[in-house]
C-alpha cells in the first residue's frame, strides 16, 4: 500500500489540498469505489473513514469499535481509531493535523446516513472540496497486488462456473442453483459475491434467480462476480440444458469472436468508445446493427469495484482513454432474435498488446445433461 499512499500524496499536491478524507459504509457494491478500502487496504463492516495528509500522515477511523483488532491487523495506515461513530474522531484528527476545511478533500460523504452526513458538514465538510473524482482516479490503474487479487477472484469465478456445470439439472429451482454457487465460492475464500442467474427457452435478459424450475431446452445465463480482498472480478457465461441448437452454437460463436475483437482493440491510448464501436461494428456486419442499443443490450462491459470503477461503462459515449493496468469486465452480451439474450464476458487487464483475460478459461458455450 506504500505506492498507493504515494499516489494519494501526489494527487493532493496536484489538487493543492492538504488532506483527503474518504468515507464508506458497510454496503459494498461491485460497481462502486470504496475509499476506505482503497486508502487503507481494510474492508470495514460499518461507517468508517480513512485520512491521508499531504505530508504522508495517515489514519483509519473504523466502526464498530469491536472490529478494532481486525482493522489494526489489516490496515496499512499509521494509526487506527476504533469507534461507533466516525464523525467526531475524524474532526479531532483534522484539528490535530491543523487541516483547514478549505484545503480538505472529502470523498464518499453522500454514502453516509443523512444524520451522520449532516454532522460531518457542520464539523468540517461544508467548506471542503468534493474529492470523489480524485479518489476514483487514484486507483484507475491497478497495482501488481491488486491485479493478483483480480486474478484470484477470477479463479474463484471460474470454479463457481464449473460448479454450475456439475450440479445444474432439469427440475432444479434457479434459486437452488444460485445458492449452491454462492456457498461454494464463499467456501473457496471469496469475501463477497454478486450473482445474476436465470434461465428460459428464450431469454430477454439476465435476471436475479427466481423459483423457476430448470427444464430441457433452457438457456441458463450466469453473471458470476466474486470478490477477493475487496477486488471484484466478473465472468459472463451461457449454458444449454441439453444439446444446443445449431442456431445457439452459431450465435454464441459470434459473441466469442466479438469478444476477441474487443480485446484486440483495447490497447493503451484507445478510448472506451473506440473499443465499443469495434465490437458493435462486427454485430452490424452480421446484420444486428439495430440491436446494439437498449433494450437489446446495456453496455459492453464496466468497471469493477471496490477500489476503482474506472474506466466506467464500456459504451460508445465514454471518451475515457485506456491506460496500462486498468482492470474491468468486457462482455459483448447481446439479445439476438434467433436465440434470445446470450452472455460472454471476461475480466480483463489492459496491456501494451491489448486486453489480457484474467480468467483461467475463456467463455465457450456450456452444456449440461437434460
Amino acid at each position: 500500500m506504500a505506492g498507493r499512499i504515494e499516489s494519494v500524496v501526489k494527487a493532493l499536491d496536484q489538487a493543492k489540498l492538504d488532506a483527503l478524507v474518504a468515507f464508506t459504509t458497510s454496503f459494498h457494491s461491485f460497481l462502486e469505489t470504496d475509499g476506505v478500502l482503497l486508502l487503507s487496504g481494510f474492508k470495514p463492516m460499518g461507517e468508517s473513514a480513512a485520512l491521508i495528509a499531504r505530508d504522508g500522515r495517515s489514519a483509519l477511523v473504523v466502526s464498530p469499535a469491536w472490529d478494532a483488532a481486525r482493522a489494526e491487523e489489516r490496515s496499512s495506515l499509521d494509526r487506527t481509531v476504533a469507534c461507533d461513530d466516525p464523525i467526531r474522531p475524524v474532526a479531532e484528527i483534522l484539528a490535530e493535523w491543523k487541516i483547514a476545511p478549505a484545503k480538505l478533500g472529502v470523498a464518499g460523504l453522500e454514502t453516509l446516513p443523512h444524520e451522520m452526513e449532516t454532522r460531518a458538514l457542520a464539523a468540517f465538510a461544508a467548506k471542503a472540496q468534493n474529492a470523489d473524482e480524485l479518489t476514483l482516479n487514484i486507483a484507475k490503474c491497478k497495482t501488481a497486488e491488486e491485479i493478483e487479487f483480480a486474478r484470484q477472484a477470477s479463479r474463484v469465478a471460474q470454479k463457481g462456473y464449473e460448479r454450475l456445470l456439475e450440479v445444474a439439472r432439469p427440475g432444479m429451482h434457479e434459486f437452488e442453483l444460485a445458492a449452491e454457487l454462492y456457498t461454494y465460492m464463499k467456501a473457496l475464500g471469496s469475501d463477497d459475491n454478486f450473482l445474476l442467474m436465470s434461465a428460459s427457452q428464450h431469454n430477454p435478459a439476465v435476471c436475479a434467480p427466481s423459483r423457476r424450475i430448470l427444464d430441457k431446452g433452457d438457456i441458463i445465463l450466469a453473471e458470476i462476480t466474486p470478490s477477493w480482498r475487496g477486488q471484484f472480478a466478473q465472468i459472463c457465461r451461457t449454458v444449454s440444458v441439453g444439446k444446443p441448437s445449431e442456431a445457439l452454437v452459431e450465435k454464441y460463436d459470434l459473441l466469442c469472436r466479438i469478444m476477441q475483437v474487443g480485446m484486440k482493440a483495447a490497447v493503451p491510448g484507445a478510448t472506451v468508445a473506440q473499443v465499443t464501436r469495434a465490437m458493435d461494428d462486427v454485430f452490424a456486419q452480421a446484420g444486428y446493427g439495430d440491436y446494439c442499443r437498449p433494450p437489446f443490450m446495456r453496455v459492453r462491459g464496466h468497471g469493477l469495484g471496490r477500489l476503482s470503477s474506472q474506466p466506467g461503462d464500456i459504451t460508445v459515449d465514454n471518451p475515457m482513454v485506456l491506460e496500462e493496468d486498468m482492470v474491468f469486465v468486457m462482455h459483448p452480451n447481446q439479445y439476438l432474435p434467433e436465440t434470445g439474450y446470450l452472455m460472454c464476458g471476461e475480466p480483463v487487464r489492459i496491456t501494451p498488446n491489448g486486453a489480457e483475460a484474467l480468467s483461467p478459461e475463456m467463455a465457450t458455450l456450456g452444456v449440461v445433461a437434460a
